[in-house]
């Protein structure tokens, strides 16, 4: 004899079907046939829940600049999974204590999916490939300590922006104007502080994303010196020395240009 008991999955949101059970079953064959719940949350329900932050508190109490080295040194050994996808964590990690809209969209424009809303439960590119990170690399710990001026690597900062105007000034210097040059390109780039209207530049096929990124930031009048961008195209961070031909940029097609304050980097 057996029996069969279903419920509706509109009751709650999922359906528990109870297999028969018959009497001439042994214990250790009932155990094994216990009953099986199906959920039926749709997929990217299951799998890719809205970001949120991590709240933790540190063993040792770390200072934001220790806490800046850790993650550096964290993030510059990473040597499996892809690096853009390294790349776009590293950039969403360090928005998402002050802008978690923004985090997330540099998440969702990587391709990035994460099961828990958790960055520190780990995460998932669209190849499957998993990337794990340890706690000081998620958010900043609820014991921060301060500095006693209440200063924050300021100097060391402002040092990093300095030598970065001047390589892209060197890169620059020289080159006859863009007009006069050869295998010009013109390029739409959507902002992501402003709802509009998009960015149009011109830019040499050898021109790096960097000098591409400040023609974007000149031409929307955002300050160089407070701003700075970072390129995605088809769910990807490019990387500043790369080009955009080498990135397999398909002329005509939009890029979203993602705009930061300096003191984020």
């Amino acid at each position: 004899m057996g029996c069969c008991f279903s419920r509706s999955p509109s009751d709650s949101g999922e359906a528990i079907r109870i297999s028969p059970i018959h009497g001439n079953q042994t214990p250790l064959e009932q155990e094994q046939q216990q009953p099986r719940v199906e959920h039926t949350l749709p997929l990217q329900d299951r799998f890719n829940r809205p970001l949120h932050r991590h709240v933790w508190v540190s063993k040792i109490p770390l200072t934001a600049g220790q806490l800046r080295l850790r993650r550096e040194e964290y993030f510059d050994t990473r040597v499996t999974g892809r690096m853009e996808i390294w790349n776009a964590i590293r950039m969403a990690v360090d928005v998402l204590d002050e802008d978690l809209e923004t985090a997330q969209q540099i998440l969702n424009a990587a391709g990035v999916s994460i099961p828990t809303g958790d960055l520190r439960n780990g995460v998932f590119d669209e190849l499957g490939n998993r990337y794990d990170l340890p706690e000081y690399c998620v958010s900043v710990p609820m014991n921060l300590l301060q500095t006693p001026d209440g200063g924050d690597d300021i100097e060391e900062k402002g040092s990093e922006t300095d030598n970065e105007d001047a390589e892209i000034r060197r890169e620059e210097k020289g080159k006859m104007p863009i007009h006069l040059q050869e295998n010009i390109y013109s390029l739409t780039a959507r902002l992501s502080d402003r709802g509009g209207p998009d960015i149009l530049v011109r830019f040499a096929k050898n021109d790096h994303i960097r000098v591409i990124a400040r023609r974007i930031l000149e031409n929307a009048g955002i300050p160089s010196d407070q701003f700075k961008i970072r390129i995605a195209y088809l769910g990807k961070i490019l990387k500043d020395t790369e080009t955009l031909h080498e990135s397999n940029w398909v002329e005509g097609h939009l890029v979203n240009a993602l705009v930061f304050p300096k003191t984020w980097f």
